[in-house]
C-alpha cells in the first residue's frame, strides 16, 4: 500500500453509506472498516470523517412515529442525537474484530474559526496519531449546530482536516463513480480520470447541484478537491460501492476522479488560513494604495490601521479576519493581533502596532 505512516482522511457521504431505509448500510461500513483496519495495520494514521447521523435517527426514529411540536431545526437536532449514538455504535461494531476501538469527535465551526481553538483540535488529532489501536470518526455536531456554526457539509469539514494534519491524501467516497465530464443523465458521460487545474486538464463543463438527503454534492466535492489542491494535498473522488474501493485508491489504481495537487506545501499556519477562508464572519477594509499593494504577490506586507477604513463584525485577539476592498473583494485572511475594539480606535492612523503580521496574512491569489 505504498509508504509507510501516511497522513489520510477518508470521508463518506449520506447517501454512500445509506442503505434502502435511510439507515447505514452495515454490510457495506463492514467492507470499509476491513480496508481502513488494513491500512491502520500498515501503520498509517486514518482519520474517518462519516455522514449520516440524521438519516439513521430517522431510520430510528420511524419505529416510534412522528416528533411532537417539533419544528425543522429541531428535527434536524433530535434525529441527529438520536442517530449519532447508533451510528458510532455500528462503527465500534465492526471495528472490533479487527482490533481497533473507534473515538468520537463531533465539530462545529466554532471549533476552528480562531488560532486556540484550531491549536486544541489539533492536539486532539495529534494525540490520536500516537495510538495505533484508535481509529478517530470525525461528524458535524448536527445536534447543536444551526446556521452561522453549520459547515457547508462534511467534505468542506474533511477538507479542514485533511489542511490541519498537512494529509498525504484525502479520499472522498461518495454515491456516484466520480466526476463527470457532463452532467452524468446526459448521452455520453465519462468519468473524468484526472483533473489537474494548474495544467487545465480535464475541466469538467457542468457538476451544480447536491446530494438529496445531504447537503452537498459535486460541486462541493470539487470545492474542497481545489482548496486541497492549492495545499499541495492529492484528492480521489470515487463510488463507495466500488470494491476494495481504498485499497485500489491507495495502489492508484486509475478508479474514479484523481484531482492533482499544485506544487509545494505550506507550513502550518498558511494551511490553517487558507483551510479557513469560509468560516470567517468578520471583515476589516483597505484603503485602496494597501490594497494595490496586496494584489502584488511580490510584495510582502503586515498590515497597519493605517490602510484600513472600515471594521465589520466583532472579533477579539488571535481571531481570524478577512481582508477586502472597498468593493467588497476578498484579498486576504489574517490572524488579529487585537480585537475590533481596539482597532476601532487605531483605525486610520499612523503610528499604531502590527494588525496583521505578514506572515500570519494568507493572500488569496498568487502568495
Amino acid at each position: 500500500m505504498g509508504k509507510s505512516k501516511l497522513r489520510l482522511v477518508i470521508k463518506i457521504g449520506t447517501l454512500a453509506l445509506a442503505g434502502v431505509d435511510g439507515a447505514p448500510d452495515a454490510v457495506l461500513l463492514g467492507k470499509l472498516a476491513e480496508e481502513i483496519a488494513a491500512l491502520k495495520r500498515a501503520r498509517h494514521h486514518v482519520i474517518l470523517v462519516t455522514s449520516g447521523a440524521v438519516g439513521t435517527g430517522r431510520a430510528l426514529n420511524r419505529k416510534h412515529g412522528a416528533l411532537k411540536s417539533c419544528d425543522e431545526v429541531a428535527e434536524r437536532q433530535i434525529l441527529a442525537s438520536l442517530g449519532q449514538a447508533q451510528l458510532m455504535a455500528l462503527y465500534q461494531n465492526l471495528l472490533a474484530p479487527h482490533g481497533f476501538a473507534a473515538a468520537q469527535i463531533l465539530l462545529t465551526k466554532q471549533d476552528l474559526r480562531t488560532r486556540a481553538h484550531h491549536k486544541h483540535v489539533m492536539h486532539l488529532f495529534s494525540a490520536l496519531e500516537k495510538q495505533p489501536h484508535i481509529l478517530p470518526i470525525v461528524n458535524e455536531n448536527d445536534s447543536v449546530t444551526v446556521d452561522e456554526l453549520m459547515f457547508t457539509d462534511n467534505d468542506e469539514l474533511a477538507g479542514l482536516l485533511a489542511a490541519m494534519i498537512n494529509a498525504d491524501r484525502l479520499l472522498v467516497l461518495s454515491h456516484v463513480a466520480g466526476v463527470y465530464d457532463r452532467p452524468p443523465g446526459a448521452p455520453g458521460a465519462k468519468v473524468i480520470p484526472l483533473i489537474d487545474w494548474e495544467k487545465k486538464k480535464g475541466m469538467p463543463e457542468d457538476v451544480k447541484g447536491k446530494s438529496a438527503g445531504g447537503r452537498g454534492g459535486m460541486t462541493s466535492k470539487l470545492a474542497v478537491a481545489r482548496k486541497m489542491a492549492q495545499l499541495g494535498i492529492p484528492t480521489h473522488i470515487a463510488a463507495a460501492r466500488e470494491d476494495n474501493i481504498i485499497t485500489r485508491l491507495m495502489k492508484n489504481e486509475t478508479v474514479g476522479t484523481a484531482i492533482a495537487p499544485l506544487p509545494g506545501k505550506r507550513n502550518a499556519v498558511k494551511r490553517w488560513l487558507a483551510s479557513e477562508i469560509n468560516l470567517v464572519p468578520a471583515s476589516v477594509t483597505a484603503n485602496e494604495c494597501l490594497a494595490a499593494i496586496m494584489r502584488d504577490p511580490q510584495q510582502a506586507i503586515s498590515l497597519l490601521p493605517v490602510g484600513l477604513t472600515h471594521i465589520k463584525g466583532e472579533f477579539d485577539k488571535g481571531d481570524l479576519v478577512q481582508v477586502i476592498d472597498d468593493k467588497g473583494k476578498p484579498l486576504a485572511l489574517g490572524v488579529a493581533r487585537y480585537d475590533a475594539a481596539a482597532l476601532r480606535r487605531a483605525l486610520g492612523k499612523k503610528q499604531q502596532p502590527v494588525f496583521i503580521h505578514y506572515d500570519q496574512l494568507h493572500r488569496m491569489a498568487g502568495e
